[in-house]
């Protein structure tokens, strides 16, 4: 049982790693090139989760989708500030997220 559960979390985190390398390079395209595709990317992968967040923070169901639009418009215009070495994508979006809750 031990190695079952050993092998499926070895699988998670090399599918988080698979993913968090893939938010990179979509970050760095939007960074780069200002590249809409690789923003719809990120977009259809965190809009949900980021209103999902600021509703379980008390956000009204409008308020949430305002503050998701507000944090992906700094996403797009912010790219070339994000540094790897500081974070995964992810904490990055939802940082900023937060920040704009507070």
């Amino acid at each position: 049982m031990l190695a079952v559960m050993d092998s499926a979390d070895r699988q998670k985190d090399r599918d988080k790693q698979t993913q968090e390398a893939l938010f990179r390079a979509l970050i760095k395209r939007v960074a780069q090139n200002h590249d809409r595709q690789a923003f719809a990317g990120l977009f259809d992968h965190f809009a949900p989760r980021l209103k999902s967040f600021m509703m379980r923070k008390n956000a009204s169901a409008e308020l949430a989708e305002d503050l998701v639009q507000e944090a992906m418009i700094a996403v797009w215009t912010k790219a070339g500030l994000y540094e790897p070495a500081k974070g995964s994508v992810t904490t990055w979006v939802f940082t900023i997220a937060r920040n704009l809750r507070i």
